[in-house]
């Protein structure tokens, strides 16, 4: 293995640790009343580092630092009101990733604009029928339905229910239901589309994937000055 793929895959386990990091936080912390500032800043840790990273890769080292200093002064001000109520960080957690997922897919359905879910098909289908781009359409549409409707019940939980109960939704059902909802789409895939369109249930992630290999390979070509001379 390259030493690029090697520290790609140590890359991905360390998001993936402090991801389940994150989760295994949330489900305590959430439902204490108060804590110590040093709970707060380990709270705040895992899920921020994760998005830092892709920051710096996507929006560029200003920007990556721009928000890493803003949620130092956020955390600071706020520091009484998030030790109080600590449930606050993970809230804004929650919210944030739906919100943020709900407007990129339903961004994506405007005019003139290619659903998400069309531009991961197009990436496995060398061929697009007019069914396959109808369906991905509309799975695109479930798909902002689903994240908005799972903002709105993590805010009203949390506003009108037990803290428990809110955390239990958003810590601990989120990712069931987020499995939950490929295989419903995997089964009515399978009914609505004909064999020569489906693809296996994990074809989302493949698709996924080869997109932003692609993006960062085109990335790095862009990069490169054209007027540089090659050796031959």
């Amino acid at each position: 293995m390259s030493r690029a793929g090697l520290l790609s895959r140590v890359k991905a386990g360390l998001i993936l640790f402090l991801l389940g990091l994150d989760l295994f936080l949330a489900n305590i912390l959430s439902p204490k009343a108060h804590v110590s500032a040093a709970v707060v800043v380990l709270a705040f840790l895992p899920i921020t580092l994760i998005m830092l990273d892709v920051l710096w890769h996507t929006a560029g080292k200003a920007v990556a630092l721009a928000v890493a200093a803003l949620i130092v002064l956020g955390g600071v001000l706020l520091l009484p009101q998030l030790q109080a109520q600590i449930s606050l960080i993970y809230l804004l957690q929650h919210l944030t990733a739906n919100l943020l997922l709900g407007f990129w897919f339903g961004r994506s359905l405007w005019r003139n604009r290619q659903p998400v879910c069309t531009q991961f098909a197009g990436v496995l289908h060398p061929r697009m029928t007019p069914l396959l781009v109808q369906y991905t359409t509309r799975v695109t549409q479930a798909w902002t339905i689903f994240f908005f409707a799972m903002a709105t019940t993590s805010i009203l939980l949390y506003l009108f229910a037990p803290i428990t109960l809110w955390s239990i939704f958003a810590n601990s059902l989120t990712l069931p239901l987020l499995v939950l909802m490929f295989g419903a789409e995997y089964l009515v895939r399978r009914r609505v589309l004909p064999p020569e369109d489906q693809l296996g249930p994990l074809s989302a992630f493949r698709a996924y994937r080869r997109s932003v290999l692609a993006r960062l390979a085109q990335g790095r070509h862009s990069n490169v000055n054209p007027d540089t001379p090659t050796s031959k």
